[in-house]
């Protein structure tokens, strides 16, 4: 009978392990916002309320196709944000992959240097989420 219950519990281990496979979730990058200068840098990226999101980012809106900010449905979604210090080199955050695990999110970002700019800039990215990974932890990881 003992042989009989660590082979299921044995089964039930292996049940697990296939149900913590990582899945790829969809995002989508919100575009023409800027972070506000008279803020501290979020110590979380997770951001779920519109209130939050405006006391960090305002609009840049452009003149042309696609000069509106993306619409940010916080009812529905979420996002997450990366920001940088401010520099005077040219820098871009790429978001390149978000993957959830068990009760984490892994969010894998690049971050492109360029080029001494004869300004400063603070770089941030903001990518959109289904409010379904709103309670799940997050992870970063920079390339």
């Amino acid at each position: 009978m003992l042989l009989t219950m660590t082979a299921c519990t044995s089964n039930s281990t292996e049940a697990t392990k296939s149900n913590e496979e990582s899945s790829e979730v969809d995002f989508e990058v919100a575009k023409n916002y800027f972070f506000k200068n008279d803020q501290q840098i979020p110590a979380s990226p997770k951001i779920t309320t519109e209130d939050e999101f405006n006391k960090f980012f305002g609009m840049a809106a452009v003149l042309g196709e696609d000069g509106e900010p993306t619409s940010i449905d916080f009812t529905k979604q979420f996002v997450l944000a990366i920001v940088l210090p401010v520099t005077d080199t040219a820098t871009e955050i790429n978001p390149v992959k978000v993957e959830a695990k068990s009760h984490s999110l892994f969010y894998t970002y690049e971050v492109k240097t360029g080029e001494k700019q004869t300004y400063s800039i603070q770089p941030a990215s903001i990518i959109i989420l289904d409010k379904q990974y709103r309670e799940n932890e997050v992870k970063l990881i920079s390339n």
